[in-house]
């Protein structure tokens, strides 16, 4: 126990340690008025777009998130709701290899693969990791209505992928296949052998 809360811990030992300047967590009021924090806009049920942040109304129309709003998660869940700047993901992917955020064995530990989920690909501490073109990548990614991310380490390449969305219909998935294979040289899902 350390007697702070979630979001204040991660603020001092994982933001600022990282040098983490365009990444907090934001309250409703910051995030209304402060115009550097992106909006989602997101198709709500009656088929139109809106700022998800304005209409706390509105709800989702696709069926996998059917009646979520991310404007109303303010301040969200521990291990949600965080905000972040493309150049703060790459300085956090700098800072896990560097052993700032964590000490080299440990972040081994989180990166490292743990058990096989097909050819090339393995399940880790919440960041799964996979071999494509002969290359190890570590990455996450994850959307919700008109909230959309991608992000991966390239260990032995130091480069670092960062893709982000603030609009329904942003094709994620393909445009992050497309930066694999633009650094790797493999397909993605492909394996591509070790």
């Amino acid at each position: 126990m350390t007697g702070k809360t979630y979001w204040d811990y991660v603020e001092e030992n994982i933001f600022k340690r990282c040098g983490m300047i365009g990444s907090a967590f934001y309250t409703r009021p910051r995030w209304l008025t402060d115009k550097h924090i992106a909006h989602p806009y997101m198709r709500s049920a009656d088929g139109r777009v809106v700022d998800a942040v304005r209409n706390l109304d509105k709800s989702s129309s696709n069926q996998a998130t059917l009646g979520k709003n991310p404007g109303r998660g303010f301040i969200d869940v521990p291990g949600d709701g965080g905000f972040a700047t493309a150049a703060d993901l790459v300085r956090f992917a700098h800072a896990l290899s560097d052993g700032t955020v964590l000490e080299r064995p440990y972040a081994e530990v989180l990166t490292a693969p743990k058990s096989p989920h097909g050819p090339g690909s393995f399940g880790a501490y919440q960041m799964p990791v996979r071999i494509v073109g002969g290359q190890w990548v570590h990455g996450r990614a994850g959307a919700n209505p008109g909230v959309g991310a991608s992000w991966n380490i390239y260990p032995y390449t130091g480069w670092v992928g960062v893709i982000l969305s603030n609009s329904d219909g942003a094709m994620l998935q393909e445009l992050s296949a497309r930066e694999v294979q633009a650094v790797t040289g493999g397909t993605p899902g492909g394996g591509g052998g070790g």
